[in-house]
């Protein structure tokens, strides 16, 4: 049986598929144009979700960036502000100790008085700095001057607050010094400069990692020798050793530094080896083990914990060669009391054994209190005093407890030397040289914190810059074309679409005889 295809059912197929070639031609065109093989959600759904999750990314990370540039900006204007009063602390150290020589008068001691004055000045000029209309030194009160003359007095204005800065998914950094570190306190202090932080061991929380700022749970990832990339959850550990004991058990041999410090990861099949976070990850980062080697063996960076007065002395890095510890020795206006330490087995032996020896001496009273991974001795009466290492003992040097404790008072060491000069009080003079003394020690320390500040904004960066370029590399990866395979692609669909239009209008040229 002969059926009819009638001249609807030919036009319909015509019309269907010239549409189809010219939308599949369009698409082409437009991805040509854009350089993308994704430009809406029809061409891959699931490659938008990843789409968008990478723009985010990249938007998150160039606002690091930004962070990143203004934080420096606060960050080296500081320092400037801070080598630029020690500069001014020096030149006043200079006329005390042109005073108090022998060839100093009272027409002289005048003359010291007022450049005293000029210092003064000029320090107020350093310490009401600004950065972009905000004061420099105010804390979080950035709108007002820091500091102001009332009276005889100059007064602080600001609070005490330190503003921080995200400066990466998981990196928030302080960028300022308010100005109470500056004007200082009547309290006489000795900060400590030993590194008391115990070693990591498998029982350390990770909460408790990096000083107390803890970990970021979630996925690991690494290369090995074999050239495959693996990834692993971490985010079901609780303490070091369930860190360890999951990447152990992953194929690769993991365990504590031999220094303590950190974290140590090696491919047991030998380098190279790689490892780090996926993108938008931090966990790698926040467990100090983010490199490669060549070798396949990877040592972390510092993630130790803040020290407690609970900690053991045999738990210290930095002590084993001390131990047992010996004896140090207190003068404190020209009285002496020696430290027997040999009994302490914690940190908290220390202090105790500290004070109660410093009192039963009749010397005033020396608290000690820890500051970050270092010990701190002050005295709440002001009363200077020096920590003395006794012969052939290093107990003082390795507890980092060896020096002068002094006030650090900004404007009144200045103000009571201009007045001790205009008096010509050679006491006075000696005693703001030995303040003076120590106030410059004490802003070089705030300076060395500032450099180490920028260390690691320079190292943040790096790091952000290789995550932008690996999250920009992905992102391609998923939503950029091909350009040579598409513009053949193109090629042909345009042919095709033209061969549909010529074979149609052949198809549709009908007379009255094709109805016969």
């Amino acid at each position: 049986m002969i059926s009819r295809v009638t001249n609807s059912h030919i036009a319909s197929l015509i019309y269907r598929h010239t549409n189809a070639n010219l939308l599949s031609m369009t698409r082409l065109q437009e991805q040509v144009s854009s350089s993308w093989r994704v430009n809406d959600y029809a061409d891959d759904p699931q490659g938008v979700g990843l789409i968008q999750r990478y723009d985010s990314l990249l938007k998150e990370n160039g606002q690091y960036a930004r962070n990143i540039e203004r934080a420096r900006t606060m960050v080296q204007q500081t320092d400037t502000a801070l080598l630029d009063l020690v500069d001014l602390l020096r030149d006043a150290r200079e006329l005390a100790q042109r005073e108090v020589s022998g060839a100093a008068s009272p027409e002289t001691n005048r003359i010291g008085a007022t450049a005293i004055a000029a210092i003064v000045q000029q320090v107020l000029g350093v310490v009401n700095q600004s950065v972009e209309g905000n004061s420099l030194f105010g804390g979080f009160r950035t709108d007002i001057a820091s500091f102001v003359r009332v009276g005889s007095q100059v007064v602080y204005q600001g609070d005490l607050g330190v503003m921080g800065v995200q400066i990466g998914p998981h990196t928030n950094m302080p960028v300022n010094i308010p100005g109470s570190e500056l004007v200082g306190t009547t309290a006489a202090t000795l900060p400590g400069i030993g590194d008391l932080a115990p070693a990591i061991t498998a029982a350390t929380s990770l909460n408790d990692l990096a000083y107390g700022e803890g970990w970021d749970p979630g996925l690991v990832q690494w290369t090995g020798a074999d050239g495959v990339q693996k990834q692993l959850d971490l985010s079901g550990a609780g303490t070091v050793g369930d860190v360890l004991a999951l990447l152990n058990a992953a194929g690769l041999a993991a365990s504590v530094a031999p220094d303590g410090t950190g974290l140590q990861v090696s491919d047991p099949a030998g380098g190279p080896l790689t490892f780090g976070d996926p993108a938008g990850g931090g966990t790698a980062l926040s467990l100090g083990l983010v490199g490669s080697s060549a070798d396949g063996t990877i040592t972390g960076t510092d993630v130790r914990v803040s020290p407690q007065w609970s900690v053991a002395l045999s738990s210290v890095p930095s002590l084993s060669a001390s131990l047992p510890l010996g004896s140090l020795q207190v003068q404190v206006d020209g009285l002496t009391a020696t430290v027997d330490l040999s009994g302490a087995v914690t940190l908290g032996d220390v202090r105790t054994l500290f004070e109660a020896a410093v009192t039963a001496a009749g010397l005033p009273p020396l608290t000690m209190e820890l500051e970050g991974a270092a010990l701190n001795i002050s005295s709440a009466s002001g009363t200077a005093f020096t920590i003395n290492a006794m012969p052939g003992d290093d107990t003082a040097a390795a507890l980092g407890v060896l020096g002068e404790g002094h006030p650090h008072r900004l404007f009144g060491v200045l103000d009571e030397l201009q007045a001790a000069m205009q008096a010509s009080d050679l006491d006075g003079m000696r005693r703001g040289l030995g303040e003076l003394e120590a106030l410059e020690e004490h802003l070089l320390r705030l300076e060395t914190s500032l450099g180490g500040r920028e260390t690691m904004l320079d190292w943040m960066e790096g790091l952000n810059a290789e995550h932008d370029i690996a999250l920009s590399h992905n992102l391609s990866e998923i939503r950029d074309a091909d350009l040579i395979q598409l513009t053949s692609d193109l090629k042909m669909a345009e042919t095709t679409y033209q061969a549909s239009l010529m074979v149609s209008s052949q198809l549709m040229q009908m007379s009255l005889f094709d109805f016969l």
